[in-house]
């Protein structure tokens, strides 16, 4: 499996990843495979939503952590909710929150020779105490 990094902002970074037996089945790629990589459509919206998504019970109690998500972006930059998977969390309910702000996040599609496509996101989501 390769991994391939992409930088974005407001304390999030992301890495595609996906064995070639997936994307054989699904059309999904991976970084390898891409011509250009998938950008978020706005990292100022995405802070917001990671901000307004941490559960007040979990701020009051000044504890953090990341939660390691996975999801395909599809064709047209949108999420597809059915493919989201929670990797690790430190906390049920930042798990709960993050699903929540991916469903919402929105990007420019990956491409592959100028075309976009589907495409299979590992992202860290950090919350902060």
């Amino acid at each position: 499996m390769s991994v391939r990094p992409f930088p974005i902002a407001v304390g999030l970074a992301c890495a595609l990843a996906l064995p070639t037996a997936v994307r054989a089945q699904n059309d999904v790629y991976g970084s390898e495979e891409l011509t250009s990589l998938p950008k978020l459509v706005s990292s100022a919206t995405t802070a917001r939503l990671v901000a307004r998504s941490m559960p007040e019970d979990v701020r009051r109690s000044n504890v953090g952590g990341t939660v390691q998500i996975q999801f395909t972006i599809d064709k047209a930059g949108h999420v597809e909710a059915s493919s989201i998977e929670v990797v690790s969390t430190p906390l049920p309910a930042l798990a709960t929150a993050a699903r929540s702000v991916v469903e919402k996040m929105e990007f420019v599609p990956g491409k592959k020779d100028g075309a976009p496509v589907r495409t299979r996101v590992q992202l860290p989501i950090i919350y902060k105490p």
